[in-house]
This record gives C-alpha cells, sequence and structure tokens, in this order.
C-alpha cells in the first residue's frame, strides 16, 4: 500500500502480517467524546485492518501521564500534544515524516505548528487537523444588566476597565478567570503580548533571544498583574483552573467575559448551548496600544498535533492513522461533532455552522498573527502562571515576576539562551 512505501526509512514497521493491527492512542480528546467515538467508527469502518485503542486522558493531567511514557521510550503508537514549543521540547519522541509531510498535509490551511521552528521545510513531526486560537467570548444579558450596550462590547482597555467596574457594580464578575496550570500561558498571555511583541520579538521567544527583562515583556506582565489586581475577576482565580472551573463561571451567568478558544470544549458552541447562541457574543480582546502593528491581529494556531512515536512497533498503521486525521473525512467529522474549525480546505462549507458567534470568528481569523503563546516552554508557562497566582495574592512584585521568568527560560533546555 502507499502508506507502506511512504514509511521507508522510518525505522522500520514491525506491523503484525495477519489479524487486525491495534493502535493504543493517547489523547486529551480534544473536541470532546463524541468527536472521538466518531473518529474510531468511522476509521475503523474504513480501516478494517487498524483498530483503536483510546487512551483519553484530561488536559491539565497529560504532561504528567505522558512524560513516563516518553522517558521509558514505551506505550502509545500514536499522541498528541500542542502545536510548538509543547511539541518541539518533545520532538524526540515521534518519527519525522521527512518529506512525506507535505503530501500528507497537502490539503491544509497551515501545518507549520508541526514542525521545527514553524518551518515546513524543516523536520515535522506530526499532523494536525484543526485551528485553535484565542477570541473573548462576553454574556450580552450580563452586559445589558450593568447599563452597557451588548452590540458594542469595549474595544480598548479604558473601556474594558470601565466596564469591569460597571459589571461589578450589577453584582457580576467582569472576567471569569482560572489561574492555575498552563491555560493562562495560552490563552491570556498572548493576548496582552501582540499590543507590544512585533512578529520577530515572537520569534525571539521561541528562540530564547528575548529576554524577559526587556521593556516590552515587563510591560506584558503588567498589564496582565492589572486583570486581577484591579479586580476584575472572581476572587478564587488564583486557586481554579479554567477548564473547567473559570469556563463554569461564564456558563452560570455569572460572569461577562471569558477569554477562551474557537475551537475545542470551551468555545462558542458549548457556551452557546449554556446561555443561548441569541446571548452569546464573541470579540476579539481589548486594544492596550492602537498603534501597535499586531493589535488588531487574531492569535492563531493550529491545534493538537498526532505523530507516531519512535518506539512504536506499528509505525506503518500509526502513520495511516494520522494521514488519515489529516483528511476531509475527519475534518468533517470535526466541524460535525466537535463543532471546530477545520484545517482542511475541503471540507464541504454546508456543514459549517450557522451560529452568529460562529461567523464573527471568520473574520478574526482572516487575520492572524504568530501565536505568543505556545512560543513558551514548560518551565516558563508554569512561571508565568504562577507568578501571575502570587501577584494576585500581594506575594510577588512585576520586577520580581519578570526575574522568575527569566530564570524560567534559562531552564529551558530547547532554547538558546541568547540573551
Amino acid at each position: 500500500m502507499a502508506t507502506a512505501a511512504m514509511l521507508a526509512g522510518c525505522g522500520g514497521g514491525g506491523d503484525a502480517a495477519d489479524g487486525p493491527v491495534t493502535l493504543k492512542v493517547l489523547t486529551w480528546e480534544p473536541g470532546g467524546s463524541e468527536y472521538w467515538q466518531q473518529v474510531k467508527t468511522t476509521f475503523e469502518a474504513s480501516h478494517q485492518n487498524i483498530k483503536l485503542d483510546l487512551q483519553s486522558v484530561p488536559f491539565d493531567k497529560y504532561p504528567e501521564v505522558q512524560g513516563p511514557y516518553i522517558t521509558s521510550q514505551s506505550g502509545p503508537d500514536v499522541m498528541a500534544n500542542n502545536a510548538g514549543l509543547e511539541l518541539f521540547d518533545r520532538r524526540g519522541a515521534y518519527v519525522p515524516l521527512g518529506d512525506r509531510a507535505a503530501e500528507i498535509n497537502k490539503d491544509l490551511v497551515t501545518y507549520s505548528g508541526a514542525c521545527e521552528g514553524f518551518d515546513t521545510s524543516k523536520a515535522c513531526f506530526g499532523v494536525p487537523f484543526s485551528y485553535q486560537g484565542n477570541v473573548l467570548y462576553f454574556n450580552k444579558d450580563v452586559l445589558r444588566g450593568a447599563g452597557l450596550d451588548p452590540e458594542n462590547p469595549p474595544a480598548t482597555w479604558d473601556e474594558f476597565g470601565a466596564a469591569c467596574e460597571a459589571i461589578k457594580n450589577s453584582g457580576k464578575t467582569c472576567l471569569a478567570l482560572g489561574l492555575s496550570g498552563t491555560f493562562p500561558a495560552y490563552w491570556d498571555f498572548p493576548e496582552i503580548a501582540r499590543n507590544y511583541l512585533t512578529e520577530d520579538d515572537i520569534r525571539g521567544l521561541l528562540a530564547g533571544t528575548l529576554s524577559w527583562k526587556d521593556p516590552k515583556l515587563v510591560q506584558v506582565l503588567e498589564k496582565l498583574a492589572e486583570i486581577t489586581t484591579k479586580g476584575w475577576t472572581n476572587k478564587n482565580a488564583p486557586s481554579i483552573t479554567m477548564l473547567p472551573d473559570g469556563a463554569d463561571i461564564f456558563q452560570r451567568g455569572d460572569a461577562a467575559f471569558a477569554g477562551t478558544i474557537i475551537s475545542d470544549a470551551v468555545n462558542w458552541e458549548a457556551f452557546g448551548k449554556a446561555l443561548g447562541d441569541d446571548k452569546l457574543g464573541v470579540t476579539r480582546w481589548p486594544v492596550i496600544n492602537q498603534s501597535a502593528p499586531l493589535a488588531g491581529k487574531f492569535s492563531g494556531i493550529e491545534g493538537a498535533v498526532y505523530g507516531v512515536t519512535q518506539w512504536s512497533e506499528k509505525k506503518e498503521a500509526g502513520l495511516e492513522f494520522i494521514t488519515w486525521l489529516a483528511g476531509k473525512e475527519n475534518g468533517e467529522l470535526w466541524v460535525k461533532h466537535a463543532k471546530g474549525q477545520p484545517l482542511n480546505k475541503n471540507v464541504d462549507p454546508a456543514l459549517l455552522p450557522s451560529s452568529p458567534a460562529f461567523k464573527k470568528i471568520q473574520e478574526f481569523v482572516a487575520e492572524p498573527t504568530l501565536h505568543a503563546g505556545v512560543m513558551l516552554s514548560g518551565p516558563e508557562a508554569d512561571a508565568l502562571a504562577r507568578g501571575w497566582q502570587q501577584i494576585t495574592l500581594g506575594q510577588l512584585t512585576v520586577d520580581k515576576w519578570a526575574d522568575q521568568m527569566q530564570q524560567a527560560l534559562e531552564r529551558s533546555p530547547t532554547k538558546k539562551q541568547g540573551n
């Protein structure tokens, strides 16, 4: 078969010659369990020689489960990681796709987040199938109850601050927030960073050549600190995660805003079900610096990337599965069952949702820029969350937070430490 030929040079397939092959797939089930059950059923129906054994792990526990597999070089045949540095840090666990990457991903809008340095001419380690990025959702009823115009949400930082005061006075939380885990790095940091960093600066984050003592990054930390120290969020933000706890605050109608993502569990579809599509709005995060070149852009990135593990004895079957993930059939499952943003260009437009929020998001994704959050290493993402928690509790200054971030950068083994 073509897939077997493509695997030549991958270090051996080892797939069984008779009987179906069972692939162990490690995933946090982006898109939800219903979507992944459809993946299993549909793929197995058209690939009767391959069975999928899905090991689902909660997103916030995923590194704890994946780490020992990588250390022991054993376990799943296919695994997922977020596009960007999280994947690059673990690239030794995956079979590089080599020249096959372009063929497998030929129908995708982009796949650079699966490749080293976001460069498709370099080694690529897997396949994405969804597009991801950050937006600010809002509850129109909460804005209306605070005397605000739900059809004109705050567009600038000053307007947002004034809106938060009005919302607080109405008895509601302004911004639902959880500061535990990696969510602050992925969902909040990029939206402030766009107001201070250029794309070259963001590439400097990836390379480790932009110091956290740089005034631009210190200003980013200062604005993140404002969000909580000015009382714009729920008081328990330091002790909870955004998923599910922070999102639950918004879904219950107790907060006006929630900064989350366009695809996966806490997106327009989930919030529309909880609040009603007519009550859900979506906008960009408020602009801080109008003159910043990226201030009005969309922080976009490929979603989870699935790759074949170096230790798998079923590499041929693994490559066949991830190739299918990149295809039109799975793209349409992603739209129908996960209500997510597909990467495959051939998905039937008639299947795309009619939700007003989804349609508004299409305007945003048309103007993308680099996603600063996925440029952070694991130590940096941890230090960002921990420092923000300490700032909120009055235990840390912004300057000390910047020191902690710089120390985290210096502990990041895959960054060049060029500063």
